[in-house]
């Protein structure tokens, strides 16, 4: 089975966590027993797997997934065309800076576009681990994360790229824990601009540069103080999985991941607070919020007014309108009950969500309300293929 972000987590850390991993391996990797959707379609099948999405300009959207699958829609998602694949690896995310475009995969697979996404071409990067993310910030500059520690960057627009290998943060990295923790997965990396961006994944680990890479520090410490204060203990192994990191500005960031976990911060990362924290809606004394206990996978930004989304396991969304201190349940149609594990939106507040089963739902007012799509993808037209 090609299992990708959610069904790659190994938490070690509770009961809680392992139990609901199980689900999400069984249910994410295709061997499940969901229950099935709306969705009907003779291109986008119950077997396809959609693993993100995201804007390229306009009401243009791009998505990837499983075996290499490439959809691409010019209507914000009412209608899509099936690209011409340029890998057979599953693709974990895509990426665009105006018409350039990557898109990263297991076995080391990175694959880019110069035409909006109508056409691709494969890049060779010296490594065989599987790459969960990739962040751009113009069409030079771009960096990618993934299994055993591994990350990557480029300054020539992916022409060549530069692997390494991230030191483990000694950061509440107990003797017992070092043995556990020999490497991590990182799922998500975010940069700002050239110098500033963040890494995150397994046990927690929240790793912050701000020379482009050169050097990198951590910042799960403030978290697993929060724990502590608690009763908890000093143990990277006590933290569930991060699975996606969103900053909307230098100063505002958002984490999410295993078992509902949400944390936020208004200084840079500095210091962390935790919203929620694996099932714990109550963390914050004295308040309740409206967060299951399931994996959180991605992060959208409609960019109005705090607006932000985040989606996950069991078709679960949730939206906040101030920043991520509150969450409620946002609208999406009954009946679906599979994985959601990208979202995007365009400047308009137009948004598109993927995932398991070839679920595709688009939104027209900033996320509040989601619409299932439910038609035929179109063939690719002869000039789009290479």
């Amino acid at each position: 089975m090609d299992v990708f972000r959610a069904g790659r987590t190994r938490p070690r850390s509770s009961l809680l966590t392992l139990l609901v991993s199980v689900v999400a391996l069984s249910g994410l990797a295709g061997c499940h027993g969901e229950q099935p959707t709306a969705w009907s379609t003779s291109l986008l099948a119950r077997t396809d797997k959609l693993f993100d999405v995201t804007h390229v300009r306009g009401d243009t959207f791009v998505a990837v997934g499983y075996n290499g699958r490439i959809l691409r829609s010019e209507t914000a998602g009412a209608s899509w065309v099936d690209i011409e694949p340029a890998t057979t690896w599953s693709l974990n995310q895509v990426d665009f800076v105006g018409d350039r475009g990557w898109a990263v995969g297991h076995n080391g697979a990175v694959i880019h576009s110069r035409d909006g996404g109508k056409t691709w071409a494969v890049q060779q990067a010296e490594t065989m681990k599987t790459l969960m993310a990739v962040s751009f910030v113009d069409e030079n500059y771009g960096w990618a994360c993934g299994d055993e520690s591994t990350w990557m960057w480029t300054d020539n627009g992916g022409e060549t790229w530069n692997v390494e290998r991230m030191d483990v943060s000694q950061v509440g990295l107990s003797e017992f824990s070092s043995l556990a923790v020999p490497d991590i997965i990182y799922y998500s990396v975010q940069f700002l601009d050239r110098m500033n961006g963040w890494m995150v994944g397994e046990y927690g680990n929240v790793r912050v540069t701000s020379d482009g890479g050169k050097t990198w520090g951590a910042q799960h410490g403030s978290l697993l103080d929060e724990l502590v204060a608690r009763g908890g203990a000093n143990d990277v192994m006590t933290l569930a999985a991060f699975f996606s990191v969103h900053f909307t500005d230098p100063m505002n960031g958002l984490l999410v991941g295993g078992g509902g976990a949400i944390a936020t911060t208004t200084d840079g990362g500095e210091h962390w607070s935790w919203v929620a924290r694996e099932g714990d809606n109550t963390w914050v004394e004295g308040t309740e919020y409206d967060i299951p206990a399931l994996h959180m996978y991605d992060i959208g930004d409609p960019g109005d007014n705090g607006q932000i989304v985040t989606v996950g396991m069991n078709a679960a969304a949730l939206g906040t309108g101030n920043g991520g201190r509150n969450w409620g349940p946002v609208a999406t149609p009954d009946g679906v009950y599979t994985w959601i594990n990208g979202i995007a939106f365009n400047e308009s507040g137009k948004g598109v969500l993927v995932g398991g089963k070839g679920t595709i739902m688009t939104s027209s007012d900033g996320g509040a309300n989601w619409t299932l799509i439910q038609q035929d993808v179109a063939e690719p037209e002869e000039e789009a293929a290479h």
